[in-house]
């Protein structure tokens, strides 16, 4: 067994980018957030300049042109959009890059070019402050291993892995050439180099690099990402859950059961919908997308929740009294956190949203924060929950049951024809 087994859970976010290391072989000690140059409070912003043909960190823009909201770009044109045909303004700046290159492309090698910066500094910070100075980082060393793993907007969506594979390319190359980048930031890396030497890392062959990063830059379902810090708290309890965590572009809603099952945790989704309604809708800094008129929004996001919950209906009917309280889904812990979480719009409409769908006085609370982590002072815990849930390695992980992956409850237990209906489904009293 090695010494160490860090894993570097990275959530990109939308506005901010959020990188927590874990020491998988030590059961029992921190995890740690990862501050960046000029950012200790762990909250990278998720973007990148281009000026004079050159292309710069998110630390060192200067007059550079912003390319904002890089996560939106590159998940809009891995399903064959256009960059110019997205809701974000881009700037005129990449049109040089667009003329000799496809758009996915050019997603790519933006895409890496970040990735390869937050590596960079993820790795100097191990080397400097962190609680595992020592670790070893000679090439092919067996004593410690450092894993990447990226939480992506992929999992749900019909894009056939699409969206996948271009951010997995991405992470790949980044991981090739991160040792070139520099850790502090702050210098530009002219464009021409940079795209021949991605496609480079890819000369090789898909096969080839597939087979060497089978346990490196490893992915998972943003959707999914977040609810495993349910899983982890220490004080977290098997039952049903409704979470809302909003982002600056996505809502993501989930609707699952999290229990045991010959004493494994398992988490069976029975609904999540990905929603293109954060708060950078109705407060953009970077006035890169349209904005939207508030009421009509909240409006759309209670339509959303009804729907969440009315699908859920399908794996796990409501049973009980109506009214009373006490029906299934009445005792469900409802979560809400992220960004954009302290917008009250969002918490008042998650409640109204789950009301009018049929559940009796909702109460949301906020995602309890794990005491095993070692984060910034006054950035609260909900920032970090999805770097915190994949910080944990991939293979580790409690197994997760998408919805397509679910028989419907009455496929399940059908009713019999010379019987009374049977109260089957999840009972709080077990």
């Amino acid at each position: 067994m090695p010494r160490y087994l860090l894993v570097a859970g990275v959530d990109f976010g939308t506005s901010f980018t959020k990188v927590v290391l874990r020491d998988n072989n030590t059961p029992g000690s921190n995890a740690v957030v990862v501050p960046f140059p000029g950012h200790a409070d762990g909250l990278l912003p998720s973007l990148i300049g281009i000026a004079h043909d050159c292309l710069t960190p998110p630390t060192a823009l200067g007059e550079s042109a912003k390319v904002p909201y890089l996560k939106m770009l590159a998940a809009h044109v891995a399903n064959g959009e256009a960059l110019d045909a997205t809701h974000v303004k881009i700037p005129a700046a990449l049109d040089a890059l667009r003329r000799s290159r496809t758009d996915a492309v050019v997603a790519t090698e933006l895409l890496a070019f970040y990735f390869a910066h937050v590596m960079a500094a993820t790795e100097d910070f191990i080397r400097s402050k962190s609680p595992w100075r020592d670790f070893d980082f000679t090439p092919d060393n067996t004593n410690d291993f450092l894993i990447y793993q990226l939480a992506v907007p992929t999992g749900l969506l019909a894009d056939d892995g699409a969206t996948e594979r271009l951010f997995r390319d991405a992470f790949i190359a980044a991981h090739e050439l991160r040792r070139g980048m520099d850790a502090t930031m702050q210098k530009s890396t002219p464009q021409q180099p940079w795209s021949e030497k991605v496609a480079q890392v890819f000369a090789c062959g898909r096969a080839t690099l597939e087979a060497r990063f089978e346990w490196q830059c490893l992915l998972y379902p943003e959707v999914a990402a977040a609810v495993q810090t349910v899983f982890r708290a220490p004080n977290a309890r098997d039952g049903l859950y409704i979470t809302m965590d909003v982002g600056a572009g996505t809502v993501d809603l989930n609707a699952f059961l999290r229990f045991r099952s010959n004493a494994t945790r398992r988490l069976d989704y029975y609904s999540a919908i990905i929603c293109p309604l954060g708060v950078q809708n109705l407060n953009d800094p970077h006035s890169a997308v349209k904005q939207r008129v508030e009421n009509e929004l909240m409006e759309e996001l209670r339509m959303d929740l009804h729907a969440l919950y009315r699908r859920a209906l399908i794996h796990q009917p409501n049973h009980g009294v109506p009214g009373t309280g006490t029906r299934t889904w009445d005792r469900a812990s409802l979560f809400i956190f992220g960004g954009g979480s302290h917008h009250n719009g969002y918490r008042q409409n998650f409640s109204a949203g789950l009301d009018h769908a049929g559940i009796h006085e909702p109460q949301v609370l906020n995602l309890p924060a794990a005491q095993d982590l070692t984060r910034p002072p006054n950035v609260e815990f909900g920032r970090f929950a999805v770097a915190y849930g994949i910080s944990f390695f991939r293979p580790s992980l409690d197994q997760v049951r998408l919805p397509h992956e679910l028989t419907p409850f009455r496929e399940l237990y059908p009713e019999p024809t010379d019987e009374p209906p049977r109260q089957y489904g999840f009972n709080w009293d077990d």
